[in-house]
């Protein structure tokens, strides 16, 4: 009886459906080698235009290659090359908790659309954490430092370490950065040369280090993104 007991509970917890998946938002735009990876069943495959991204997926981007998403709040997220991220959550209402995006590395630029008197989005990647209510900002992060940048709007950056608590406000057109177990910089104001293409003016390189990119280096991507309407 006792066995019995135990394979029907088998066959039933078989039988039961996975986790319900959230949808964040979905595909509007994609360039070059991107895939999504599932987190739970580790499934891998190649986006499409429209398809839906949801919080078991991590997107990863290749070189020279990009991918923009339109979440469902309106927002959009522009992830650019050689970029590993995952979304959890989406904020829909105020009392809803704060989306979340989780990059291991890469090069991104989030636009919020929605506005609430509490925290929108909370960004971490493996040296920072950015908490947001609404604005346009820009990422670069790799292993050991995190450069952000805002474009519009404000954000407040502390170290992903907890133990250090001094952080700061970014106000607009200025960048901070964050090295591993280190407080953040005072942020400081971007020449306006330099701001109207932040996200080209950094690579990352084969070790995962943040590196002024060299000129030289453009190329046919390059020419596309200058045409994209943020």
């Amino acid at each position: 009886m006792k066995k019995m007991l135990v394979l029907t509970m088998s066959i039933l917890a078989g039988a039961l459906p996975a986790a319900a998946q959230q949808n964040i938002g979905k595909i509007v735009s994609i360039v070059g080698d991107v895939d999504i990876t599932s987190i739970a069943g580790g499934g891998k495959f190649v986006p499409q235009m429209g398809d839906m991204v949801t919080d078991d997926h991590r997107i990863r981007t290749g070189n020279r290659s990009y991918a923009e998403l339109l979440l469902g709040d309106g927002s959009k997220l522009f992830v650019r090359e050689v970029t590993v991220l995952n979304l959890s959550g989406l904020k829909m209402a105020e009392a809803d908790p704060p989306t979340r995006i989780q990059v291991i590395t890469g090069k991104l630029r989030i636009t919020m659309k929605k506005t609430f008197r509490s925290r929108s989005l909370v960004l971490r990647t493996p040296t920072a954490v950015a908490g947001v209510r609404g604005t346009d900002f820009g990422v670069v992060a790799g292993r050991q430092e995190t450069k952000l940048v805002v474009f519009e709007g404000q954000v407040e950056v502390a170290s992903s370490n907890q133990d250090l608590i001094k952080a700061y406000v970014v106000k607009e057109r200025e960048e901070v950065s964050v090295k591993k177990d280190a407080p953040p910089t005072a942020p400081r104001i971007v020449p306006a040369e330099i701001l109207k293409s932040w996200l080209d003016y950094y690579d990352i390189d084969e070790r995962s280090r943040i590196i002024i990119r060299n000129k030289r280096d453009e190329g046919l991507l390059d020419g596309i993104l200058k045409k994209k309407d943020f």
